[in-house]
C-alpha cells in the first residue's frame, strides 16, 4: 500500500504502512496530519485511518529464475556416460561452465543443483574410462608376468623330473619304459604300470619311491589342471594332471645327449602350443639342461639347427627317430 502524507500543506510519499507507523513513533508525523492512499475520496486525517498502519504487508511474488542450459545439458550427458563414455568430459565441461555462469548471475539463473550432478556424473564416467584406459594398457603387460611365472614354474618342474630320471636310470638301468615298469613291479610287489602316454611313464617314479609327489609333473596349458595329490595306484598322475610329453628311447648312453621331456603341446597333437609360455616351449635334456626355445607360432614347431626338434631327421636322434609320447 502507497500512502501519501500532507503536513503544513505541503504532500509528500509515497510512503508505506511501515514507514509512517515509524514517523509517528518518532515524532516526525502527527495524527492530525492528512493522509490519502488509494480508495479515499479525500484527504483524512491520519487519526482516522490508524488501522491500516498494522495491516500485513503485501507479499510480493516469487521469482523463480530459469535455469541454466549449459547445467541441463550437463546433467544429460553426465547420465549419458555411464552407457556411452566418450560424454563424460563434454557434462565436466558444461557442469563447470554452468556453475560460473550461475554464480555471476546473482540469482537471476537457476540449476546449480543440476550442474552439480552433471559435475558427478560425469567425473564418475571420467573415472571408468580411465580405468578401462589404463586396464586395456597394462593387461598386456601383466598377462605376460603371468605367462613369465607359469614358464618359471614349467622350468623348475623340468629340472626336478630330470634329477628324478637320473636317479631313476641309475637304479633300474634305464629311463621309464616297458621293461622298467615290469622291475618296478617287482621290486615294489604292485600291480604292474601299462601304458602308451607320459603319465604312465612318469607313474613309474612314483610307484619306485623316487618321487613322492605329482606337482612336480603339472606344467600349465589348456588341457591341465593342478594336481590333486592323490598317488595311490592309477590316481597318480591322472589325466590332465601331467602337461609334460616324454620321448623314449632306448637304449641310453653316457653320451646320448638329446631331449627326454617336453612342453607344451596342442592337445592331441605333436604341436607346441604357444600360448601358455608366452611363445615358449620348455625342454628338457638328458644332461639335466633345461632349455626355453622359440616356438614357431604359424607351425607349432620349435626350431633348433634349422630344423624342427622333432623331425625325424634332425641330427640330435642320430637317425633314430624320436618317440614321443604325449599327456593324458
Amino acid at each position: 500500500m502507497e500512502i501519501f502524507i500532507s503536513q503544513n500543506n505541503e504532500r509528500t510519499g509515497p510512503f508505506t504502512p511501515q514507514e509512517i507507523q515509524t514517523g509517528l513513533a518518532s515524532g516526525l508525523y502527527k495524527t492530525s496530519d492528512l493522509i490519502w492512499y488509494k480508495g479515499l475520496d479525500d484527504w483524512k486525517p491520519l487519526s482516522e485511518s490508524l488501522h491500516i498502519l498494522n495491516s500485513p504487508p503485501t507479499i510480493q511474488p516469487h521469482f523463480q529464475p530459469a535455469n541454466s542450459g549449459l547445467a541441463t545439458a550437463s546433467l544429460i550427458l553426465g547420465i549419458s556416460g555411464f552407457f556411452c563414455l566418450i560424454t563424460s568430459i563434454p557434462a565436466i565441461i558444461c557442469g563447470h561452465i554452468a556453475r560460473s555462469n550461475i554464480k555471476e548471475s546473482q540469482g537471476r539463473i537457476g540449476g546449480s543443483g543440476m550442474a552439480l550432478a552433471g559435475l558427478i556424473t560425469g567425473y564418475l564416467g571420467f573415472g571408468i574410462v580411465l580405468i578401462a584406459c589404463i586396464a586395456a594398457l597394462t593387461a598386456p603387460l601383466i598377462m605376460s608376468q603371468i605367462k613369465k611365472a607359469d614358464q618359471v614354474e614349467a622350468i623348475t618342474h623340468a629340472k626336478q623330473i630330470g634329477l628324478a630320471l637320473d636317479e631313476f636310470k641309475e637304479e633300474y638301468g634305464s629311463y621309464p619304459n616297458a621293461e622298467t615298469a615290469k622291475l618296478v613291479a617287482q621290486e615294489t610287489s604292485t600291480p604292474e604300470i601299462t601304458g602308451d602316454s607320459s603319465n604312465h611313464r612318469f607313474r613309474q617314479l612314483i610307484a619306485s619311491g623316487i618321487v613322492f609327489g605329482e606337482e612336480i609333473f603339472y606344467a600349465k596349458s589348456p588341457n591341465t589342471r593342478k594336481p590333486d595329490g592323490d598317488i595311490s595306484g592309477d590316481n597318480a598322475i591322472a589325466p590332465r594332471e601331467c602337461g609334460f610329453g616324454y620321448i623314449h628311447r632306448s637304449p641310453v648312453t653316457e653320451a646320448d645327449f638329446r631331449p627326454i621331456v617336453m612342453a607344451p603341446f596342442i592337445p592331441g597333437t605333436t604341436k607346441f602350443d604357444p600360448a601358455p609360455f608366452d611363445g615358449k616351449a620348455i625342454i628338457l635334456w638328458t644332461d639335466n639342461s633345461v632349455r626355453s626355445v622359440p616356438i614357431d607360432r604359424t607351425t607349432g614347431d620349435v626350431i633348433i639347427d634349422g630344423k624342427s626338434i622333432l623331425d625325424p631327421t634332425h641330427p640330435v636322434w642320430n637317425g633314430t627317430p624320436p618317440h614321443l609320447l604325449l599327456p593324458e
